[in-house]
Parts: structure tokens; sequence; C-alpha cells
């Protein structure tokens, strides 16, 4: 059988830290531990944790590593993908800045210059 952490990952296809599945799972009330059902994949928090999780990758910079790429014609595709899901549970859609954002300053500071 197979959890709900499995099942989130395996519908995200790329690779996501397992604590940050844990966390989405969590802000959206679910255990990650408990089997997965039909029933749950239908539920409006499991949609929720998998268009949240999709919107991490968006937000990431553009890279490529083995056979995995994301840059910014695939994070428009993944950006519809969440929105769809978004407007299916009665949330509303997101959107991202067209310009770009580098971080300036040691790892623990969070500036942003735009």
């Amino acid at each position: 059988m197979k959890t709900i952490s499995q099942a989130l990952k395996d519908e995200i296809h790329y690779p996501l830290g397992d604590g940050f599945i844990e966390n989405r799972l969590l802000s959206r009330g679910l255990n990650g531990e408990e089997i997965i059902t039909v029933e749950i994949m239908a539920d409006k928090p499991f949609k929720g944790a998998v268009a949240d999780c999709l919107m991490s990758l968006i937000e990431a910079p553009n890279f490529s590593e083995s056979d995995i790429k994301i840059d910014v014609v695939y994070k428009d595709l993944i950006l519809k993908r969440a929105n769809r899901l978004y407007a299916a549970i009665g949330e509303e859609e997101k959107v991202i800045s067209d310009q770009p954002k580098v971080r300036i300053g040691f790892p623990n500071t969070r500036y942003v210059r735009h």
C-alpha cells in the first residue's frame, strides 16, 4: 500500500525534500504516513498539497540536473497545473512576478532585490 506522502511525491514528478513534503501535508491537515485512498486523492486537502508543492517548484531557481530540467517554459506549465488545482478546490489562483529575483547576503539573510 502507498502512503499519502508517497502519493504526493508521485504526483509532483520532481524531487522535493521529505521535510518540505511533510510540511505541506501538515499544513493541509493530512498525515503523510496514512494509506492513500481514492477519496483522499479527490479531496481538497490533497489537491491543495499538490498545488502547494508545484508552486514551490515555480519559486525555485532555474536548474538542470541529470534528466530533470526546470526553467521558465516548464514553470509556466507548472503554474497552469497548480492554478487548475487551486481553482478546483475554491482557492485563489497564484501569479508569479516577471521580475528576476536575486538573493544578496549570507545564507540566513532574506534580502531580495527585484
